[in-house]
């Protein structure tokens, strides 16, 4: 009885050693909307996440709202979200897809999303209510997280690759007045 708790424990310990391939080496997500808001979301192998509000769709008055606009902060998944997101990630390979899906409209909301695993990256860009399925759900669930995140402002500065295709262009410099007239 000794020999096979022995055993056994050796086991567990010998399996919880092995090393476990990543999901991802890097994953991240950004989401526009025309009347609500702008932000990135990038996804880390541990239970860390990192935000960024870009634009918040409110009165600039209002000074109830925690988060604020062009500021960087962290959160924590609990172990269930973590496992989840891995989940998503494992059964929609995001490789296996487009990189675009489009329909040609000005208001609505777009979302971009960036992989890399294996020194390869892949960023899928949507703005169409014809998405795969499978796409648009990892979106909703990342929206419905975000939103339940406990956030702490962080002056950390994150790359998020996603937002290049959901952050509008800035804007043109202002007209050179001619001074000689």
């Amino acid at each position: 009885m000794k020999n096979l708790f022995i055993i056994t424990i050796l086991n567990l310990l010998l399996l919880s050693c092995t090393k476990k391939e990543n999901v991802f080496d890097s994953f991240d997500y950004s989401y526009g909307d025309t009347f609500s808001e702008l932000y990135s979301i990038k996804f880390t192998q541990s239970d860390t996440v990192y935000v960024r509000y870009h634009w918040i769709g409110r009165n600039i008055d209002d000074t109830t709202s925690v988060t604020k606009e062009n500021t960087n902060y962290y959160g924590i998944l609990n172990s269930e979200e973590r496992l989840k997101l891995f989940d998503y990630i494992e059964k929609v390979n995001l490789f296996n897809y487009k990189s675009e899906y489009f329909e040609n409209y000005s208001d609505g909301s777009s979302y971009g999303i960036n992989i890399k695993k294996n020194s390869k990256s892949k960023t899928v860009f949507v703005h169409s209510h014809k998405a795969p399925k499978e796409i648009d759900s990892i979106s909703h669930w990342i929206g419905r997280i975000k939103t339940n995140l406990k956030l702490k402002e962080i002056q950390k500065n994150v790359n998020f690759e996603s937002s290049k295709g959901v952050l509008p262009p800035p804007p043109p410099p202002p007209p050179i007045k001619n001074i000689n007239n």
